[in-house]
């Protein structure tokens, strides 16, 4: 029988959590299994959300939750409602607002439970209590999905026999990869002989911008003709903002804001860094892999799992501009290495990081769970 899975996930923008259960469903997920998912509404707000229109649209029914607090307890009873009048049989959660949730539904039904574990961010006291909630309940599920390997070697109070590592993945048929990113360097006023080179992500301070500032006004001394792109938004952009007229690089950075289509971006660059702080598994990785792009990235996270030293680009330390600047500096200056790179990239995330191979593990996950709850 088909698993009948009650998913939740406390989102309102199509982040990279979001974009997997779209894969998820669009690769085989929905013929395999019959979802449902939850989503939560403060107070009497109807309107749909960005997450909410990616799910609808990839044929999966989206139920919502009323609350009045963060953590309403009233969530729990709404949400045995939908369990026992859907006959799910299966829970899976996303973040720790909807780790507490199907903690509590897992006590209250004996339901097998798959917590997926995306990474942590440490912007602020608040995001590191919440991430500390989230690795204790996690130590209940009947099974714990991490994102990559360096993520399951920091769930300290999980046993290892409960990890399963299943990578994000990037679907080609997504993107249009042969956009040639003319229409950005005609807009931002690029000459089509001029470098570019690109960070995208949220403006916050693990995902490294500054540094990656400092790298680029030292690698201008070397190519003045150097221009780069920051795509993206958040807390970090007014800092960000400063920092650019104190190097002297305004002029040569471009804002792009948040941008919900990046593939043209992606094809108007000639190098995509990463100067991340902390990562969990970097969709940026593999969205520059899938367009060819050879990236400069540093040594965290999931980062080494994704961008192999010397094959599909180069790994430096973190919180080191002198190196990004090296390695930035060392492809320029061997365009054939650079667009070697990107090629070998491009063949890593196709046969590597394929949505049907995440899909098929996560179906074989949902039948090995549910096969240990019928033995009992």
């Amino acid at each position: 029988m088909k698993p009948r899975v009650f998913i939740a996930m406390a989102s309102t923008i199509l982040g990279g959590p979001g974009k997997g259960l779209v894969q998820f469903f669009k690769n085989g997920g929905l013929e395999s299994c019959y979802p449902l998912c939850i989503t939560y509404v403060i107070g009497h707000n109807g309107s749909k959300t960005d997450f909410t229109h990616a799910i609808e649209n990839a044929g999966v029914r989206v139920v919502p939750l009323r609350q009045k607090l963060t953590l309403d307890p009233c969530l729990i009873s709404q949400s045995l409602r939908i369990v026992r009048s859907e006959r799910c049989n299966l829970l899976q959660s996303h973040g720790y607002k909807s780790h507490v949730l199907c903690a509590a539904l897992h006590w209250r039904t004996g339901l097998p439970w798959i917590a997926f574990v995306h990474g942590w961010t440490s912007e602020n006291m608040k995001m590191r209590m919440y991430h500390c909630l989230e690795k204790t309940l996690v130590h209940f599920a009947t099974r714990v999905v991490a994102v990559s390997d360096s993520i399951s070697r920091r769930l300290a109070f999980v046993s290892a026999d409960k990890i399963r590592v299943i990578p994000n993945a990037v679907d080609p048929a997504e993107v249009n990869i042969e956009n040639s990113g003319r229409n950005v360097r005609a807009s931002l006023d690029i000459p089509p002989q001029a470098l570019v080179v690109g960070v995208v992500g949220r403006f916050s301070p693990e995902k490294g911008q500054t540094y990656f500032l400092r790298a680029l006004a030292s690698v201008r001394e070397r190519f003045p003709h150097l221009i780069g792109i920051l795509v993206g938004d958040g807390q970090d952009r007014q800092a960000l903002e400063a920092e650019v007229a104190s190097l002297g690089l305004s002029g040569a950075i471009h804002f792009a804001g948040h941008v919900t289509d990046v593939a043209e971006y992606y094809r108007a660059m000639d190098l995509v860094v990463m100067p991340s702080l902390s990562e969990g598994m970097p969709n940026v990785a593999l969205e520059a892999m899938l367009f060819g792009k050879a990236l400069v990235a540093t040594r965290v996270g999931g980062i080494p799992e994704v961008v192999l030293d010397g094959i599909t680009g180069l790994i430096v330390e973190p919180k080191n501009p002198y190196q990004l600047a090296l390695a930035m500096c060392s492809l320029f200056e061997n365009r054939a290495l650079l667009e070697s790179h990107g090629r070998a990239g491009r063949q890593r995330v196709l046969v590597e990081f394929s949505p049907a191979l995440r899909t098929r593990r996560i179906l074989d996950l949902y039948q090995e769970v549910l096969a240990v709850r019928s033995a009992m």
